[in-house]
């Protein structure tokens, strides 16, 4: 038998730009199947959303819960605020890749964007391992994440303060599409950030 939830006398805003209208939301399973006048259904859990308002759920563009999501996956914070889908790895610098050889020194030049914990296995090496980490914890949220520019630069030519030679940057791209393939949807970057302040336009 399907799970049903029928959501009664809702204020609908659906983020279309039309105007915000009373109805009934009926779900099955995992499904919104029907919007309007409903009548009792059969089955289904009833819940009274007069005065409430039922949206699609909200996209933190610009999130810096790399870490605490693992740590904390059920995000209660952004859940009561409607954030159903949160995008990680922003400003250049972020969980993965991160070859074993530079933890020690990269926790603390995360700390003060992602926060640090000895609650996690450090020793992921890349995307693959830390996707891997977060659909194990079963987060609260849709997590997307950015192939930030600084992980990249720090696999390729550590954290000195220089501009990479031609095969350093060569070595940069073949880490971008190994992480893009491994479930990255971008990359990003923060020019004010170590090491990616210490680049140049070319290499970006």
């Amino acid at each position: 038998m399907k799970t049903k939830i029928l959501i009664k006398n809702g204020t609908v805003i659906d983020g279309t730009g039309n105007p915000r209208y009373t109805a009934d939301i009926l779900v099955e399973e995992d499904k919104i199947v029907k919007i309007g006048n409903i009548s009792d259904e059969d089955g289904a859990e009833v819940i009274d959303a007069s005065g409430l308002v039922a949206a699609p759920g909200f996209i933190d563009t610009h999130s810096h819960s790399d870490l605490q999501i693992l740590v904390n996956p059920e995000v209660a914070p952004k859940v009561m605020q409607g954030i159903t889908t949160e995008i990680l790895g922003q400003d250049g610098i972020s969980m993965a890749p991160l070859p074993v050889e530079y933890i020690s020194p990269w926790r603390k030049n995360l700390a003060g964007l992602d926060g640090d914990s000895d609650k996690i296995n450090w020793e992921y090496k890349n995307t693959e391992g830390y996707l891997k980490m977060l659909e194990e914890v079963k987060p609260g949220l849709n997590e997307c994440y950015l192939v930030p520019h600084g992980n990249i630069r720090m696999e390729a030519m550590g954290l000195e303060n220089r501009l990479p030679d031609e095969e350093e940057l060569q070595k940069m791209r073949d880490i971008t599409r190994r992480e893009m393939e491994a479930g990255a949807i971008g990359l990003s970057t923060g020019l004010i950030y170590m090491p990616c302040a210490y680049s140049e336009a070319k290499e970006i």
